[in-house]
């Protein structure tokens, strides 16, 4: 198999992690079976066209050709759009059992106090950095502190808490970014025959 396709299998396998996607779920979004996902991302079968169309429509992703002069700004663009994070399953894990104490709690206590502590919830979770398991641990028991007692105050304090936390994540991300290199710049321009 060329390197080419190689590094089309190994884009569509970290497409499909980064949507959180199971083999067997892209094969239900995409029609195509469980095992030749397998078979593609492991480069043991030759991509087909339709296989290769059928998985990345099923991953939001649009297959097109683009003239070899305008490669280094479509990759340009797309990987300032592809930087979204990864989120492993303990995160993953993580967030989806603070959302479930989240709605619990919602259920038996209302108010502002409550909406104001779900918006935090959901600020953390569009934070466009890798989360760490053990900050969204913090964030548990925080909530948890607040099943224990229940007051307005104690939803308060989590919900300062939990902005502080989504606070120290954004600042986080901004340094990572600044940290990286800046990248050539690119021409669109024919080159000389001449």
């Amino acid at each position: 198999m060329s390197y080419r396709t190689e590094e089309l299998t190994a884009r569509l396998k970290a497409a499909r992690e980064a949507k959180g996607l199971s083999q067997r779920e892209l094969s239900a979004l995409a029609g195509v079976p469980q095992s030749h996902i397998s078979k593609i991302e492991n480069n043991a079968v030759d991509l087909r066209v339709s296989s290769l169309s059928s998985i990345a429509h099923a991953l939001d992703l649009e297959l097109m050709l683009v003239p070899r002069k305008a490669l280094p700004a479509v990759q340009s663009i797309t990987r300032s759009v592809a930087s979204t994070p990864v989120i492993n399953a303990a995160t993953r894990r993580e967030l989806d059992r603070i959302r479930e104490m989240v709605d619990a709690l919602a259920s038996h206590a209302s108010g502002a106090n409550v909406e104001n502590l779900q918006r935090r919830i959901r600020e953390i979770t569009r934070i466009q950095s890798q989360i760490d398991p053990e900050i969204l641990k913090k964030v548990r028991r925080t909530i948890e502190s607040i099943e224990s007692s229940s007051s307005d105050e104690a939803v308060n304090r989590a919900a300062e808490n939990i902005r502080s936390l989504r606070n120290q994540l954004a600042h986080r991300a901004a340094s990572q970014e600044v940290a990286r290199s800046p990248r050539p710049a690119y021409r669109l321009e024919e080159e000389d025959d001449g």
